[in-house]
């Protein structure tokens, strides 16, 4: 039973790198938006938790303007993908409401002992 467990995780992720790594990548854009830090910080790379704890991934990465993001582009080679994100943003500007606007971000994701991680800097 346990292996049939382990079987069905590790098949959790199958597909091409790049379908697999969008997948990630919209995960991690979801958990931001909702405000899941715990979620978010679980897709960075290894060295980046490793010098970064979850309270300051918190303070630090968490913040944004962004109300919606939608993965657009995933381009990779064996061990890295570049992922262009569509994000909707309402800007801060004091005293003026201008409505949603269109900005492009763009991610790297490394393969890290066989799972795809968001390469933060720490």
């Amino acid at each position: 039973m346990a292996a049939l467990s382990l079987t069905a995780c590790a098949t959790m992720d199958s597909g091409t790198p790049e379908q697999i790594v969008a997948k990630r990548a919209q995960a991690y854009w979801d958990a931001r938006l909702k405000g899941d830090a715990s979620a978010a910080y679980g897709f960075a790379n290894d060295a980046f938790r490793q010098a970064v704890d979850e309270d300051k991934f918190k303070r630090g990465h968490m913040a944004t303007f962004a109300v919606g993001a939608e993965v657009h582009k995933v381009e990779c080679d064996a061990q890295k993908c570049d992922v262009g994100i569509n994000l909707k943003v309402n800007p801060p500007l004091p005293g003026k409401k201008i409505g949603t606007i269109d900005m492009y971000s763009k991610q790297t994701w490394l393969l890290e002992d066989g799972q795809w991680k968001l390469y933060l800097e720490p």
